[in-house]
């Protein structure tokens, strides 16, 4: 565990502080009044960030029923956010807080002294199981007694969000496998050739597959977020996996003037998986590395096979940004 912060103040209130903020808090009858009729999950943070008042859909959100068990706490390590423990100062002091929404609105809000809205993406080990959220998180200053306080709301906008992203690579890969049918297409109107015109043809069926494919990994992607797939396993040979990925991806855009290298692939290996989807997922791992390649460069794919599993890996000599690196595993991050 880091003993430094990497991000935000890590100075704490004392329980004594945090008692005398919630008594306050507690007395103001018409405080209590519009905060227990607000909507939505809310707390009030102090100056450190740190709880010291929540409404029922907080706590009902995190399954207790006393406000003892999170005054104190940053939302963060309420929510039992992955990255709220990798300091010894908790929320909001780790490296990956620095890409927090949720931090940042609050202390935002600290200097300007004005609300502050942010979407933010946080995974969380609460119910013993990971779990990945999209937020709208919003930090608004408020003054009682003459103590500084902060009303921090969360809006779950997860479906909105993986929808929004479905629908953005959807469009994005359909239009360009359409691009290139119109592209063969229009090839094949002025060819004389017999021989390029039957490739051509080739190449556009191939193409129109392409789009059928697209549309339907596209209703696989919306069954996995409503958790309704039924993956089709089957058994298939991994060298003719690789191949078949490559051999596709060669005549992408994206890997002019570079060099993909696949390792040695024993024959016999054989594991079951569902096609379309394996096939999705390598795609992106090479093109994203493609990507991440200038001209001349090479990635590399290779294959590990042991006694359970067998694991693929991907690599190209180019290394993540850092604020890449903090959210490359929250589902709906993308570059």
């Amino acid at each position: 565990m880091e003993t430094r912060s990497h991000f935000a103040k890590p100075d704490r209130s004392s329980e004594e502080e945090i008692r005398s903020d919630f008594d306050i808090l507690e007395s103001e009858k018409i405080f209590l009044d519009v905060f227990g009729t607000s909507s939505g999950i809310a707390a009030i943070l102090d100056k450190n960030r740190q709880i010291v008042y929540g409404n029922n859909e907080l706590l009902d959100l995190l399954g207790i029923k006393s406000m003892d068990l999170i005054l104190g706490k940053r939302p963060g390590e309420a929510v039992s956010c992955l990255h709220s423990d990798e300091t010894q100062f908790g929320c909001g002091t780790s490296a990956a807080c620095s890409v927090c929404g949720a931090v940042n609105a609050i202390l935002t809000s600290q200097q300007t002294g004005e609300k502050t809205v942010r979407d933010t993406r946080i995974t969380t080990s609460a119910g013993g199981g990971i779990r990945s959220f999209d937020l709208k998180v919003t930090s608004s200053p408020l003054q009682i007694h003459g103590r500084q306080y902060y009303v921090f709301t969360l809006q779950d906008i997860s479906n909105e969000k993986r929808m929004e992203n479905l629908e953005k690579i959807f469009l994005h890969d359909l239009l360009n496998t359409a691009g290139s049918l119109n592209g063969l297409l229009t090839m094949l109107k002025t060819e004389t050739d017999p021989n390029e015109e039957r490739s051509l043809i080739d190449m556009s069926e191939e193409a129109s597959r392409d789009i059928i494919d697209e549309i339907i990994i596209h209703r696989k992607l919306r069954k996995a977020e409503n958790g309704d797939l039924v993956p089709d396993f089957k058994p298939h040979n991994v060298a003719d996996l690789v191949n078949s990925v490559v051999e596709k991806i060669k005549g992408d855009y994206v890997s002019r003037k570079k060099e993909i290298l696949v390792s040695e692939i024993p024959e016999m290996i054989c594991f079951e998986t569902d096609r379309m989807l394996f096939n999705r997922i390598l795609t992106n791992m090479v093109r994203n590395a493609l990507e991440a390649t200038d001209e001349g460069g090479v990635v590399r794919i290779g294959v590990i096979d042991s006694i359970k599993n067998v694991r693929f890996e991907v690599q190209n000599n180019k290394v993540m940004k850092e604020e890449v690196k903090h959210q490359i595993f929250q589902r709906s991050f993308s570059t």
